[in-house]
């Protein structure tokens, strides 16, 4: 089972993060994800509103990104409610 994943540096942007979304609300064994250097930017909504509900991921990187002010404040609120660092 995949319990761990790389995929910085790809520019998944807005819509890959969409579908990485869709993946933490879906996968209960994904413990460490590494989104560095994705150009995510508003696409951090959708990550933040998966992270409320899923409770295995422990580790995420989001570096580089530019999720900016509003991103931030939404996955700083979505963190409460989950374990990650």
């Amino acid at each position: 089972t995949l319990s761990a994943l790389y995929v910085g540096r790809n520019s998944v942007g807005i819509g890959g993060a969409q579908h990485l979304a869709n993946l933490l609300n879906h996968n209960s064994k994904l413990v460490k994800l590494d989104l560095q250097s994705n150009e995510i930017s508003d696409g951090i909504q959708y990550l933040a509103d998966a992270l409320q509900n899923n409770i295995t991921l422990k580790t995420l990187n989001l570096a580089r990104n530019n999720i900016g002010d509003k991103g931030a404040y939404n996955l700083a609120n979505a963190l409460e409610y989950n374990n990650v660092k």
